[in-house]
């Protein structure tokens, strides 16, 4: 052990020498190949694990038909910005496509239900700005949830990942409207309550209200 602790430690002077790259390679060859190779545990989702991620396919449905339509409007954005929503667009098809593959015979469906976003939500930059960050704050507040209390470690892990992305993505929303990127903690919804705001831009069809 002591061997191994005068083999892995590196005074400052060494550490700069070294850099970052060979800190890591040394570290890595210290836990072994199994550590630093160790894939990320695929999620099977218990009971209630489902909710969030069934929350998370039809939020980022609604997020994903947001940034189709934002970049469809005309002058709505600058070129520099349409680049980010047609990155933001790419990200939640792949988000979709993780949440569908994780939750297997019970995916959401493409036809399970329709998004209707307000027109007047595109109107003016400010007002689709707004609409976009809040569909992005339902999605991270309830992903900070579900990454804390799912039962399966693989499905805990895959919403995390989800919510930094999406954590990103309203940070640059905010940036886009001029406000600070940092805003300070998120705070979790429940399932409920964030479904309950997602409930007002879904319909189902065949459901009353619905088409």
């Amino acid at each position: 052990m002591d061997h191994l602790h005068r083999h892995v430690a590196l005074s400052r002077k060494g550490f700069l020498a070294l850099g970052a790259s060979g800190v890591a390679t040394a570290a890595a060859g210290a836990l072994g190949p199994a550590a630093a190779l160790a894939a990320p545990q695929p999620p099977a989702p218990q009971g209630d694990d489902l909710g969030f991620l069934a929350f998370g396919s039809v939020g980022e449905g609604a997020s994903r038909a947001f940034y189709r339509e934002a970049l469809a409007t005309p002058r709505l954005f600058d070129a520099g910005e349409r680049r980010r929503v047609a990155q933001a667009l790419k990200a939640k098809r792949e988000h979709i496509i993780r949440l569908s593959a994780a939750m297997g015979p019970d995916a959401v469906g493409p036809g399970d239900f329709e998004v209707d976003l307000p027109k007047s939500s595109f109107a003016t930059r400010d007002k689709a700005l707004a609409l976009g960050a809040g569909l992005e704050q339902l999605l991270v507040g309830v992903y900070l949830t579900g990454a804390g209390y799912a039962a399966d470690p693989g499905t805990r892990l895959l919403i995390a990942r989800l919510l930094t992305v999406d954590g990103q993505l309203l940070g640059s929303l905010h940036a886009m409207a001029g406000q600070a990127v940092g805003q300070g903690p998120p705070n979790p919804m429940s399932t409920d309550d964030a479904g309950g705001a997602l409930d007002k831009l879904i319909t189902v069809p065949g459901s009353p209200g619905g088409r």
